[in-house]
């Protein structure tokens, strides 16, 4: 009977496994225990209590909640492993904060877990002392681009620069001295499933105040100025520009109306509608942003009403560095069968991973593990294994790989073309 041969990488899983229990019971009291971006307070604290035996070689804390944990002092490979930390608005989800209904139904307690596994698996092995590495944990609030006057106040207090967590930890040099960033998100998928290198959509946030002029809406309607058909209108006439979108610019357009007016027998005054403008590339997202604000403009004004438009730059679409996924496959098939890994694809969702992704090079995994929909009321974790631990162990095992095969990894990494700098990041997309 053959023995199994005990490698290097094994320490970094044992270590893992060995910490399995204390893991899960930190997924899971997160998963309880949900706040909204800028608030994770007590988030924060758990961290900092999973790590407090971990010898650091330096901290900083970072946009309110943020922070930054580094062990080793070598400068052949500095890798950042990158989690979210907050929850997302989810009304009647069993665990949803009553305070303002924030729950993890996008899984970002189980990014933290994974992390803390694999930050645990070295700070405890020393692997990376040993090749001369820093690895270092960083924890990003407010990934959901939500709460919008809480964060516009923040900004206006001077707390945050911009509404994103990772776009606040990129200005404040969060990762200026980081070679490569690892990350990770669930899926949707079911059983054991691994996939890298899947692309997404930027965007930009929109606000759109329709203002029209009240009157009694059974007497008089004609002495009023219709702002809710104003708004109505408006959202047909984006309908009817969808053909003027290219295919591939994954155009998504999917609006709300916040405030339909005041009472049922008065013409609608004003009408607030926020929605987000979706495209895969820059200059689709400014090209269908330009459409849609036109066609507000013009609609409202069609129906002799005003509209007024607060645009917030949101998330640039992702630039995550291709040329490492062949580790990360590698490594994924030590855990997870190769039919159920895949590399490559698209998602028209957004994330502020991407933004960082146009500076450094960006390497994220998908890992499936949980039931019910994303940002909905029954999403949960259904297999701890796959949604706290398996992930883990890949990219613990991948980061590993990278270290020791420092100049295979500095080739690879040459290939990284970055979208801008931080300066031309901050003036052309952020606009601050």
């Amino acid at each position: 009977m053959n023995k199994k041969v005990i490698t290097t990488k094994d320490k970094l899983y044992q270590i893992i496994e060995k910490n399995k229990n204390k893991l899960i019971d930190f997924g899971n009291e997160v998963f309880k225990n949900p706040e909204l971006g800028y608030k994770e307070t007590n988030t924060k604290k758990l961290i900092k209590e999973f790590i407090k035996d971990i010898e650091l070689s330096e901290y900083k804390e970072y946009a309110i909640t943020g922070m930054k944990a580094t062990i080793g002092s070598g400068d052949k490979l500095h890798i950042g492993l990158l989690c979210d930390m907050d929850a997302t608005p989810t009304v009647n989800h069993p665990y949803a904060n009553k305070d303002d209904n924030g729950a993890h139904a996008c899984g970002h307690n189980s990014q933290m877990t994974i992390m803390l596994g694999v930050f645990k698996a070295f700070a405890e092995s020393k692997l990376h002392e040993e090749l001369d590495c820093k690895v270092s944990l960083i924890t990003a609030p407010a990934e959901e681009f939500v709460d919008f006057q809480y964060r516009l106040n923040l900004v206006k207090e001077g707390k945050i620069k911009a509404f994103s967590g990772k776009q606040n930890l990129i200005l404040e040099g969060a990762f200026d001295d980081v070679d490569i960033v690892l990350a990770s998100h669930g899926n949707g998928m079911e059983g054991h499933v691994i996939e890298t290198d899947v692309s997404n959509n930027g965007f930009t946030a929109k606000t759109a105040y329709f203002k029209g002029k009240a009157a009694h809406a059974g007497a008089y309607p004609e002495k009023g100025r219709n702002a809710l058909n104003a708004a109505v209108h408006a959202i047909s006439g984006v309908g009817l520009l969808r053909e003027t979108f290219k295919d591939d610019d994954h155009v998504r357009f999917h609006p709300i109306i916040k405030k339909g007016g005041d009472a049922v027998n008065a013409v609608p005054e004003e009408v607030v509608v926020e929605t987000y403008v979706r495209a895969a590339s820059i200059e689709a997202v400014f090209d269908a942003n330009k459409k849609i604000d036109d066609a507000f403009i013009y609609s409202a004004k069609a129906l002799r009403c005003d509209c007024e438009i607060e645009n917030i730059p949101g998330y640039m679409p992702s630039n995550y560095f291709s040329p490492m996924k062949d580790v990360i496959i590698e490594n994924a098939e030590n855990f997870v069968d190769k039919k159920n890994i895949y590399s490559g694809g698209k998602t028209f969702a957004s994330d502020d991973l991407s933004d960082v992704s146009a500076m450094t090079p960006v390497v994220q995994i998908g890992y499936s593990g949980f039931e019910g929909d994303y940002h909905n009321y029954d999403f949960n974790i259904k297999d701890e294994e796959m949604a706290y631990i398996i992930p883990g162990k890949v990219l613990a095992g991948s980061a590993y790989d990278m270290m020791k095969d420092i100049e295979k990894t500095r080739n690879i990494l040459k290939k990284f073309k970055p979208v801008m700098n931080k300066k031309e990041y901050q003036e052309k997309w952020l606009k601050i």
